[in-house]
């Protein structure tokens, strides 16, 4: 179910999936397909007022969500993919999935081979995915994953997760001991976490 609320002349359209057996009302963002609530009850007056409430919030991220560089919505509109921070013309014979699978494995674990000398540490495993949200992360048992989709983004971000995630070995956490040991490799890591936001880890 569709419908729109305004809020100081914006019109904000979202999706309503009830559920209930959810305990909470949850409102998510998607690059894509906007805002999306799910709810435990369809009361649609409880549901907009709470919208009105965090309607501030949700134009926040609905920009920030604009504007990044989506691969679906790039390689719809002009039949390019994102490589190395670059648009390029996809292959008519190659997916984003293929294209990815073939291009991201290679270029992570020789950098992850370069890193670990560095740092000093070492994954019990490394292996990749398709994820929505996160670009990489670290088990307890240091085992590594990270995003297919990586080879999207400009070099120095993926050396940068790559030392995120490698960080992780020794600080299971992101206290001030985790960032010290990140900025004593990379300390420009900051402006990377600010290029990372005008991409989306996302495939479709």
């Amino acid at each position: 179910m569709t419908k729109t609320i305004e809020y100081e002349g914006h019109v904000l359209s979202y999706s309503l999936f009830v559920n209930r057996r959810l305990k909470h009302l949850y409102i998510t963002i998607d690059p894509i397909k906007g805002v999306i609530v799910k709810s435990p009850f369809s009361a649609i007056d409880t549901i907009e007022t709470l919208l009105l409430q965090k309607a501030s919030w949700i134009l926040s991220k609905l920009h920030a969500a604009q504007e990044r560089t989506h691969i679906g919505r790039l390689l719809e509109t002009e039949g390019k993919i994102l490589y190395l921070g670059e648009a390029i013309l996809l292959s008519s014979f190659q997916t984003p999935e293929l294209f990815y699978k073939e291009k991201t494995p290679p270029l992570v674990n020789r950098l992850v081979e370069e890193w670990s000398f560095l740092m000093g540490v070492k994954p019990t495993k490394v292996s990749f995915r398709q994820a929505k949200k996160r670009w990489g992360s670290c088990s307890y048992r240091n085992e590594l994953s990270f995003n297919l989709s990586l080879a999207q983004l400009p070099l120095e971000c993926i050396a940068y997760i790559v030392v995120h995630e490698l960080a992780h070995i020794t600080h299971k956490h992101h206290q001030k001991a985790f960032w010290e040991c990140v900025a004593s490799f990379m300390p420009e890591y900051k402006n990377h976490e600010i290029t990372l936001k005008k991409f989306s880890p996302s495939l479709i």
